[in-house]
């Protein structure tokens, strides 16, 4: 089992190892946001907190819509992440990040 905790909202769940953080946050009723859900739009951008090893590399969506500056961050789009276990600890980014 694996751990997301969405900071902003006080939500701590388990979720099975290989869970899509789309579908945990839908579950968990986190205050993220989607739009397009294809990477493209940059309305779930997260800022991961804790637990980037747990998570994929960046993929051709999130380097094609998030700016370099923003990887180098720790942000990521929620709709393209399956967390691989262990914990991760998100919140929405801030506008002006």
């Amino acid at each position: 089992m694996a751990r997301i905790i969405f900071e902003e909202d006080g939500i701590d769940i388990e979720v099975e190892d290989g869970s899509l953080i789309q579908d945990a946050i839908a579950k968990a009723g986190a205050s993220i946001e989607f739009g397009c859900r294809e990477g493209e739009c940059a309305t779930c951008i997260v800022e991961i907190l804790e637990g980037m090893e747990n998570l994929p590399p960046i993929n051709e969506n999130e380097e094609v819509t998030l700016m370099e500056d923003e990887i180098e961050r720790g942000t990521r789009l929620a709709c393209q992440l399956k967390i691989n276990g262990g914990t991760v600890k998100l919140r929405a980014a801030e506008d002006n990040f």
